[in-house]
């Protein structure tokens, strides 16, 4: 009788402490499932968020690009001087931004294979580059009031 009540207050005892571990053990499951699913609804706002920023990056080169092309146009226009030289010099300067300015549209054309860890660094040289090509107008259309 003595063993039986023992062997039945062991099996209690074991039963209750298997429970408690299962239960510690689908309360951990459960938030690691949990934080999975935060973790996929980040990853989706993330992409979200930067498929417009791509947008509305690519939107403003294009314009940007557009009133370079209109800007250049003009600058093709107007000429120089009687100076044969300066003008086929001026010719060369505006044609070689008219390059620069193709060059920009190409490469933006193709930025949509730029991979996203890339992405900061091409948008960084991307301004850089068309901030000089705006400045290269400038001073073209400054020297040419002279």
């Amino acid at each position: 009788m003595k063993k039986l009540n023992l062997m039945t207050t062991l099996l209690t005892m074991l039963l209750i402490t298997s429970m408690s571990v299962f239960g510690q053990e689908n309360k951990k499951a459960e938030n690691a499932r949990k934080d999975v699913k935060e973790a996929q609804q980040d990853l989706r706002e993330a992409k979200n968020d930067s498929a417009a920023d791509y947008q509305k990056f690519r939107k403003e080169a294009e314009m940007s690009i557009e009133a370079n092309e209109k800007k250049i146009a003009e600058l093709r226009e107007k000429k120089l001087s009687d100076n044969k030289e300066m003008n086929e010099d001026y010719t060369r300067k505006v044609k070689a931004l008219e390059q620069k300015n193709t060059a920009l549209k190409h490469k933006l054309e193709t930025s949509s294979t730029t991979k996203s860890t890339k992405w900061a660094s091409f948008k960084r040289e991307f301004n850089h580059d068309m901030d000089e090509l705006g400045h290269a107008i400038k001073d073209i259309g400054v020297n040419n009031a002279k």
